[in-house]
């Protein structure tokens, strides 16, 4: 018998969890796995790693076209030309292109690469709106 206080146990710093999405035949579907680690994210995981059934593949990514306006609406951008706090606020628009193109182009005509974007919307009525919210 030991004498004194008994150890206590340390918390765990990382650890992680396996899902399975047939949990008595793991081997039929697939599943993901939950990382842990206080250091990264003390409130949650920091990353999930998913894995598909044997056979099944990822769906291949959407591309956005270029040029496919939406029913002839205009995308309006309000963005900040650097991060800096006396940074110039300025309004781009574009009357024939996708948003979903815009978001996720490297490079816009027009926008510098280091902007900070502030707004983006689909419409007449938001250029209005913008130019009154930012005194543009």
């Amino acid at each position: 018998m030991s004498r004194g206080r008994p150890k206590e146990e340390q918390p765990k710093e990382s650890w992680t969890i396996t899902y399975y999405d047939v949990p008595t035949k793991p081997e039929i579907g697939g599943g993901s796995v939950w990382h842990y680690d206080v250091k990264k994210n003390r409130y949650g995981t920091w990353k999930v790693e998913t894995f598909l059934p044997k056979g099944e593949k990822l769906p291949k990514k959407i591309k956005a076209d270029k040029g496919k306006a939406y029913g002839k609406l205009p995308v309006v951008m309000v963005f900040k030309t650097s991060n800096r706090s006396n940074a110039k606020t300025k309004m781009k628009v574009w009357n024939n292109e996708n948003i979903d193109y815009i978001l996720s182009a490297d490079k816009l005509p027009g926008v510098p690469a280091k902007a900070v974007i502030l707004d983006v919307a689909v419409g007449k009525s938001f250029i209005e709106s913008y130019k009154l919210k930012y005194n543009l």
